[in-house]
C-alpha cells in the first residue's frame, strides 16, 4: 500500500509500509546502476525494500530470481521474448566471461539474422555498434532482403558495408518475393559477383524476372541450361521463350545440356500449345510422343489435334492408355476414332476404372474392344468407386480378388467393404486389418472384426499402432484380440514421441521396453519422454542417446543427459553434429563436457557455410579436418575467400560447389 503523504520527487524514489517493523521506508533508486534488472526485482526493490545507494541488494535479489542467462543464448532469448532488446541486454551483461569467442560470434551471426528477418532496426543497431562491432555479419543481408526490409539494408549499406555479404546471393531473396523495389536497389547499389550470377539466374527464371534473366546473360557469363528448364518448370513461358530465342536459336547454340524433356513435358502438361509449337519451330522437342502421351494424361485435346493433324505424329505411344487411366473421354473417343490405341489397349478398363469415371468406362465397354481384368474391380473398390464396382459386377465377368475389399478397407471405404461382402465371395486379404489399423480406422477394424472370419495376420498390429501414438486402437487390440505386441511398442512410441502411450504401456502391458526407448526419444528430441522414462523404466540407455541428440542439435536433450545419466558420449556425437547442422552451440557444449569425443574425426568431404565454424575446428580439434575436403557453395565468396587467404587450395569447382584442400 502507497503511503498517502508521498510527494512526487524527480528521482524514482518509493515508500511502502515494511512487511515486517510497519514503518516507512525509502528506497531511492535514482542511484542504481544501468545494468538490466528484471523488471518485477525493480519494482520490489523500489516499493517495498531499503536499499543502500549501491544497487547491491538489488542484485543479490536478480541474480537469486534468475534461471534464464546459465541456459538461453541471445538468439534464444531474443526469439523467446518475441525480440526483446531489453531481454538481449540482460543476457549479455550476464555473459560468461570466458565464453568460447567463435560461440559468441555464432550467436551474434544468428541473432542479427534473426532481427533482419524481423525487421528490427533498433536491436541490429546495438548488436552491430555497442555489442560487437565490426563481426561480419552471415545472415543479415539475405534475411533483411527475403523479408523485404529495405531500411535494414540502407543501414547496413551506408554504416556497416565491409561486414556483410553483398554480392548477388541476396538479390535471390527480392525476386522470391517479386519486390520491384529491393530489386532495382539491390543493382543499382551492389556490385553482382561473377560466382553469385549462376544462381541469381535459375531464381530469376523460375520466379518469372525477364529483366534480371536478360541483365544477367548481357553482363555475366552464365549457363541458360538450367534456367531454361526452371523457367519451363514453374511455367514462365515469356522467360522461356526469350531464353530461347536469344540464347539458343539466334547464337546457334548447340549445348546438348539444352535438350531437356523438361522443357516441352511442362508446357504438354499444362496444355500450352503456343510453347509447344515454339519448341518444336525450334527443334527442341527430341521426343513427341513424350508430348503426346503428356498431353493425353491431361486431357488436352488441342494439342492432341495439333500433332496428329498438323506435325502428322502418328505414333501415340501410350496416350489412349493415360487417357483412360484419368478419365479423358473426349481425348479417348478422338483417338479411337484415328484408330491410334496402345499395345496396353486391351487392359484399358483396368486403367479407366482407376480414375471412377463410370461414363468412360461405359464408353469404352460398348464402343471399343477394350477389355480388362479383375484388376479394375480391385482398384475402383480401393478408390471408393462403388457405383462403378456394381456396374462392373452386373456388366462384366472378370470379377475382383481378395485386393478389391483390402484396398478398400485400407484406404477407408467402409460402404464400399459391405457391399462386397454382401454381393462377393472373393473374402479379404489376410493383412487388412493391420493395414486397416496402420490408418488408424478403429470404425473399420470393429467391422471387420464383427462380420469377417479370416483369420487375419496381426503380427506386430499393436507395436504398429504404438509407433503411430493412437492410443484407441491399441487399447481396443488389447481388450479385443490376443495378439499382443513386443517390446517394439513402447520403444517406438518412445521414439516418436508419444509419451501417453508410453504411460499406457507401463501400466497395461507386461513386454516393457528396451534401450532403445530412451536412446531413440532422445535422438529425436523428446525430452519428456526421456525423463519420464528416467524415472519410472530401469532400461537407461546408452552413448548413443547422447551422440544421436547432438546429431540433432537437441542440445536440451544432451545437457540433460550430462546432468541425470552417467554415461557418456562417443566421437561419433560432433561427426553426426556437423554431418547435418552448423549448431556450434552443441558442438562448443560437447566439446568442454565430454572430453571422450574430440578424438572426432570430418571426412572425407565436409561442408562449410559459416567460417567461425572452420575456424573453430581448426583451433579446437584441427586434427578433425586432416585429410578433409572442404565443399562450399560455389557463391559463398566469403567463406572462399577466407580459405583461399588461409593457405586452403581450390582443387576442383562444379556449377554448385567448389572443393578445397588443405595446402
Amino acid at each position: 500500500m502507497m503511503h498517502r503523504d508521498k510527494k512526487p520527487r524527480p528521482s524514482m524514489t518509493a515508500i511502502s509500509t515494511h512487511p515486517r517493523v510497519g514503518r516507512p521506508c525509502i528506497a531511492d533508486t535514482s542511484k542504481w546502476p544501468s545494468f538490466p534488472i528484471f523488471t518485477a526485482v525493480r519494482l520490489v526493490c523500489r516499493e517495498c525494500l531499503d536499499a543502500d545507494g549501491t544497487g547491491s541488494l538489488l542484485r543479490v535479489i536478480d541474480t537469486f530470481l534468475d534461471n534464464l542467462s546459465g541456459t538461453w543464448t541471445l538468439s534464444t532469448g531474443y526469439k523467446n521474448s518475441n525480440g526483446s532488446l531489453r531481454l538481449l541486454q540482460y543476457l549479455v551483461a550476464r555473459e560468461s566471461k570466458t565464453l568460447d569467442p567463435f560461440l559468441r560470434r555464432w550467436e551474434v551471426n544468428c541473432v542479427t539474422g534473426e532481427m533482419a528477418a524481423r525487421g528490427d532496426l533498433q536491436g541490429l543497431k546495438w548488436v552491430t555498434e555497442k555489442y560487437l562491432p565490426g563481426e561480419f555479419l552471415t545472415e543479415v543481408v539475405a534475411q533483411a532482403t527475403c523479408n523485404g526490409h529495405l531500411d535494414i539494408l540502407k543501414f547496413l549499406w551506408e554504416n556497416h558495408r565491409g561486414v556483410g555479404y553483398w554480392g548477388g546471393i541476396e538479390l535471390v531473396g527480392a525476386i522470391k518475393n517479386h519486390n520491384r523495389e529491393l530489386v532495382d536497389w539491390l543493382r543499382i547499389h551492389v556490385d553482382l559477383r561473377p560466382e553469385c550470377a549462376q544462381h541469381v539466374i535459375k531464381h530469376a527464371a523460375g520466379y518469372g524476372n525477364l529483366e534480371v534473366v536478360r541483365w544477367l546473360c548481357e553482363h555475366f557469363n552464365v549457363g541458360i541450361a538450367e534456367a531454361m528448364s526452371t523457367a519451363a518448370s514453374n511455367c514462365q513461358w515469356e522467360v522461356l521463350r526469350w531464353l530461347v530465342t536469344t540464347q539458343v536459336v539466334e547464337s546457334h547454340n548447340l549445348d546438348p545440356a539444352l535438350h531437356d524433356t523438361n522443357l516441352y513435358w511442362s508446357p504438354a502438361h499444362h496444355g500450352n500449345l503456343d510453347m509447344i509449337i515454339f519448341l518444336f519451330e525450334c527443334n527442341l522437342v527430341q521426343d513427341p510422343v513424350e508430348v503426346f502421351q503428356t498431353a493425353a494424361a491431361r486431357g488436352h485435346l488441342h494439342i492432341i489435334k495439333w500433332l496428329y493433324e498438323d506435325k502428322g505424329i502418328l505414333n501415340t505411344g501410350d496416350a489412349f492408355y493415360f487417357a483412360a487411366e484419368n478419365g479423358h473421354l473426349d481425348v479417348l473417343k478422338y483417338l479411337n476414332e484415328k484408330e491410334q490405341r496402345a499395345d496396353s489397349y486391351h487392359v484399358a478398363l483396368n486403367a479407366a476404372a482407376g480414375s471412377g469415371s463410370l461414363e468412360t468406362v461405359q464408353w469404352l465397354h460398348y464402343n471399343t474392344r477394350a477389355g480388362c481384368t479383375y484388376r479394375a474391380m480391385d482398384v475402383a473398390a480401393g478408390m471408393g468407386h462403388l457405383e462403378l464396382v456394381q456396374w462392373l459386377h452386373d456388366t462384366r465377368t472378370e470379377g475382383c480378388s481378395a485386393l478389391a475389399m483390402y484396398y478398400a478397407a485400407r484406404n477407408g471405404h467402409l460402404e464400399t467393404v459391405k457391399w462386397l461382402h454382401s454381393n462377393r465371395s472373393e473374402g479379404c486379404h489376410v493383412l487388412t486389418m493391420k493395414r486397416v489399423a496402420e490408418r488408424g480406422n478403429l470404425e473399420m477394424i470393429k467391422w471387420l472384426h464383427a462380420n469377417r472370419h479370416e483369420t487375419f495376420n496381426l503380427d506386430g498390429v499393436m507395436d504398429a499402432a504404438a509407433a503411430l501414438g493412437d492410443l484407441r486402437i491399441l487399447q481396443w487390440f488389447h481388450e479385443n484380440r490376443d495378439e499382443g505386441c513386443s517390446t517394439f511398442a513402447m520403444d517406438q512410441a518412445a521414439e516418436n514421441g508419444h509419451l501417453e502411450v508410453v504411460k499406457w504401456l507401463h501400466e497395461h502391458r507386461t513386454e516393457g521396453c528396451t534401450q532403445r526407448a530412451m536412446n531413440d526419444a532422445a535422438i529425436n528430441g523428446h525430452l519428456e519422454v526421456v525423463k519420464w522414462l528416467h524415472l519410472n523404466r530401469s532400461e537407461g540407455c546408452t552413448t548413443l542417446a547422447i551422440d544421436g541428440a547432438a546429431g540433432n542439435s537437441h542440445l536440451k536433450v544432451v545437457k540433460w543427459l550430462r546432468c541425470h545419466r552417467s554415461l557418456g558420449c562417443t566421437p561419433l556425437a560432433l561427426e553426426l553434429l556437423f554431418s547435418k547442422s552448423r549448431r556450434l552451440d552443441t558442438a562448443v557444449f560437447l566439446f568442454s563436457e565430454f572430453p571422450e569425443c574430440r578424438t572426432f574425426h570430418l571426412g572425407p568431404v565436409f561442408e562449410v557455410a559459416w567460417v567461425e565454424i572452420v575456424q573453430w575446428l581448426l583451433e579446437r580439434a584441427p586434427s578433425a579436418l586432416e585429410g578433409c575436403i572442404l565443399r562450399v557453395k560455389a557463391w559463398n565468396w566469403h567463406v572462399c575467400e577466407w580459405l583461399e587467404q588461409t593457405n586452403w587450395r581450390r582443387v576442383s569447382t562444379d556449377s554448385i560447389f567448389s572443393f578445397w584442400e588443405r595446402s
